[in-house]
């Protein structure tokens, strides 16, 4: 009697491996997917708030004069420095990319939109009238993990003390 595998055990042992190596890499497969979506959203919630946050703190310094022009896709208006400046939707290839003037401040962004208001929440678009500012930004996930939406209202500072009504 010789010792050894036959040919059945060996084929039954490569089948059971080869079965436990599938699901192992659908298991790995799974864990990197989730990963990514995770690390995604994550960096486009990051882009989002880094551009948001720069809008908020250059609106929060405007006095009532500073403000020169209100559209749902700019704002116009006199920076800390003296200097015309603006946020505004750019196109740039297929996506929108948020920008202060020339300086680029997000990209991937599939939703900006500027609301402003009177004191008393009526919709306005003459820069004279505007007590708050509704900014909506939504930035695109790379590897199409869906969008990360950011919404603020903005009371610029020096507005809430002159001219008031």
């Amino acid at each position: 009697m010789k010792n050894g595998f036959t040919l059945i055990e060996l084929i039954l042992t490569i089948i059971i491996v080869g079965i436990i190596a599938l699901v192992s890499a659908q298991v790995l497969m799974r864990g990197i997917e989730t990963y990514s979506l995770v690390t995604n959203r994550k960096d486009a919630t990051q882009h989002a708030r880094v551009g948001m946050d720069r809008m908020i703190q250059e609106l929060m310094l405007l006095k009532s004069l500073d403000l020169t022009y209100a559209s749902d896709a700019r704002i116009d208006f006199f920076d800390a420095t003296g200097a015309l400046t603006n946020f505004r939707r750019a196109s740039v290839y297929s996506t929108i990319d948020l920008f202060r003037r020339d300086d680029f401040l997000a990209g991937r962004i599939s939703l900006l939109d500027f609301d402003f208001y009177r004191s008393n929440d009526a919709a306005t678009t003459v820069p004279l009238a505007v007590r708050r500012i509704n900014i909506e930004l939504t930035t695109q996930t790379i590897g199409g993990y869906g969008t990360v939406p950011v919404r603020t209202n903005v009371f610029p500072r020096n507005f809430m003390y002159t001219n008031f009504r």
